[in-house]
C-alpha cells in the first residue's frame, strides 16, 4: 500500500513540546510510524518535504451544536425555529465548514431536533456529505418543568424540538435507551439554570434517582453523559453520581475542581461565548442588565479557575455554543487564541485541550487526537508553529493541508 511520508516536520504530537526534524508515515487511515530517523520510501510512496513546517493533529471541537444557526437566548422551544429538513441542511453545511477550518473531530453537546447528529454521522461515514468525525449527541434531557422546559403550558406543542422531558426513573431510563438506539453516543442533560439562561439559582432539575438512572443506562451501553451545569451544589452531586463531562461550571471552585480531578471528569468551560455576550463591541445586547452583571461575575470566576484546573490535571476541552447569534460557526481557532490571550493559558496546553483531550473524549477502537502509531491520520500541516503563535490557526492560508483518515481534504503542499 502506498504511504504518505512527512519528512523533516516540526512535530506537535498533541501532548509534548514541538520536536524538530521528525518523520511520520501514514498508511491507509492510520499513522504507521513516527521517527526521528529518516523513513525509507518505496517507489509508490508520496514523500512530502516539510522543511520545518508543523505537522499536528486535527482540531477537535468538544462542544458542538451542528444545526445551530443564529440562535437567540429568548425563551422559545429550541429546535422548532425552522423545519427539521432545513436544520439538517444547516448541520451538513456547518460540519463541512468545520472540517475545512481544520476541525477533524466534533463531539455533540446536544441536538436541535430529532436524530440529526446520528443522521449526519451516517452520511459522513458513507460519503454522502463531507465532515469531521462526529460523536453524535442526544436531545437535551430535563424534567417536566425543569429549566429548559420553555413551553408555556397552554401551547401544547407536539414537536418539542431539542427538549426531551421526562418524569420519574423509568421515563428517564427508557428515554436514555431510546436516544442511544436512535444513534446518540453522548447523552446531554440539563441539570441547572445559569450560563445566560434566565432561571433562578436552585437545586438540580432531576432527582438523584433520575440522574442515577440516566448515567447507569448510558454507561451500561458504553455511552458518556454530559451536562449543562452551572451551580456548585448541582455540579458536585452530578460528578459524584458519575457524570463524564461538565459544560460551563459557572460556580466552579476548589472543591469542585478536587471532586472532578478525583473522578476524572472532563470540563468544557465554554467561556468564549460568554466573552462575546459581554463584549462592549457586541452589536446585540444579550439579556437584561441584571443577567449580564451576574454573567460577568461567573465569567471572571471561570477564568480564575481554569489555571487551577490545569494544575489539578482535569482534562480541559475546547468547543462552545457556535451558531448562537453572537458566535457564528467558523470561529473555532479564534477560541483557542482567546484562552491564551484572555485566560493566560500556554498555547501548548490549549492545543492539548483541542487535540489529545478531545480525542480521549471521543474514544473509539481507533483513537484520534495525537500523532502516534495506530492513531487515525487526522492531521494538519501548518505554515509556522502554533505552539509559538496559536493565532496562526485562524489563517486558513496557513493550513496548507488538512488530512482526515489519511485522505487529503485540502492539499496545498
Amino acid at each position: 500500500m502506498a504511504r504518505i511520508i512527512f519528512s523533516g516536520a516540526n512535530l506537535l504530537d498533541g501532548d509534548n513540546p514541538a520536536q524538530a526534524g521528525m518523520n511520520v508515515a501514514v498508511e491507509g487511515e492510520t499513522i504507521a510510524q513516527v521517527s526521528q530517523a529518516p523513513i525509507a520510501a518505496q517507489p509508490e510512496d508520496r514523500v512530502i518535504e516539510m522543511r520545518g513546517r508543523t505537522l499536528m493533529p486535527g482540531l477537535i471541537c468538544s462542544h458542538f451544536h451542528a444545526s445551530y444557526n443564529n440562535i437567540t437566548i429568548q425563551p422559545e422551544p429550541l429546535g422548532v425555529e425552522r423545519p427539521e429538513n432545513y436544520l439538517a441542511l444547516v448541520a451538513a453545511n456547518n460540519l463541512r465548514n468545520a472540517l475545512h477550518a481544520g476541525v477533524t473531530g466534533v463531539v455533540s453537546a446536544g441536538v436541535n431536533t430529532g436524530s440529526i447528529d446520528a443522521d449526519m454521522c451516517l452520511a459522513i461515514a458513507e460519503g454522502v456529505i463531507e465532515g469531521p468525525r462526529l460523536l453524535p449527541g442526544s436531545r437535551g434531557m430535563d424534567s417536566v418543568g425543569g429549566y429548559s422546559d420553555q413551553e408555556n403550558w397552554w401551547w401544547r406543542l407536539g414537536n418539542r424540538g431539542a427538549q426531551l422531558l421526562c418524569s420519574g426513573v423509568e421515563e428517564f431510563q427508557r428515554a436514555t435507551r431510546l436516544e442511544i438506539k436512535r444513534g446518540a453516543r453522548m447523552i446531554k442533560l440539563n441539570l441547572s439554570g445559569g450560563h445566560a439562561v434566565p432561571e433562578h439559582i436552585g437545586g438540580m432539575s432531576l432527582t438523584r434517582a433520575e440522574l442515577d438512572a440516566v448515567i447507569e443506562a448510558a454507561h451500561s451501553r458504553n455511552v458518556k453523559v454530559r451536562a449543562h451545569v452551572a451551580w456548585k451544589n448541582v455540579l458536585l452531586e452530578a460528578v459524584e453520581a458519575g457524570l463524564d463531562l461538565v459544560d460551563h461550571g459557572d460556580q466552579m471552585d476548589a472543591e469542585c475542581l478536587d471532586c472532578m480531578a478525583e473522578h476524572g471528569v472532563f470540563w468544557a468551560p465554554t467561556a468564549f461565548f460568554t466573552a462575546q455576550m459581554l463584549s462592549p463591541d457586541s452589536e446585540l445586547a444579550m439579556g437584561t442588565e441584571e443577567q449580564l452583571t451576574t454573567l460577568r461575575g461567573e465569567f471572571d470566576n471561570v477564568l480564575r479557575n481554569i489555571e487551577e484546573a490545569e494544575r489539578a490535571g482535569i482534562p480541559m476541552l475546547t468547543g462552545d455554543d457556535y451558531g448562537v447569534i453572537v458566535l457564528p460557526h467558523g470561529r473555532y481557532a479564534e477560541e483557542l487564541a482567546f484562552y491564551v490571550k484572555t485566560a493566560g493559558v500556554a498555547p501548548l496546553n490549549v492545543l492539548r485541550w483541542a487535540t489529545k483531550n478531545g480525542g480521549a473524549l471521543m474514544g473509539g477502537e481507533i483513537p484520534t487526537g495525537q500523532v502516534k502509531p495506530g492513531y487515525y491520520a487526522d492531521l494538519l500541516v501548518v505554515d509556522g508553529d502554533p505552539s509559538a503563535d496559536i493565532a496562526l490557526l485562524q489563517d486558513r492560508a496557513k493550513l496548507q493541508a488538512i488530512v482526515k483518515g489519511g485522505a487529503f481534504v485540502r492539499d496545498a503542499l
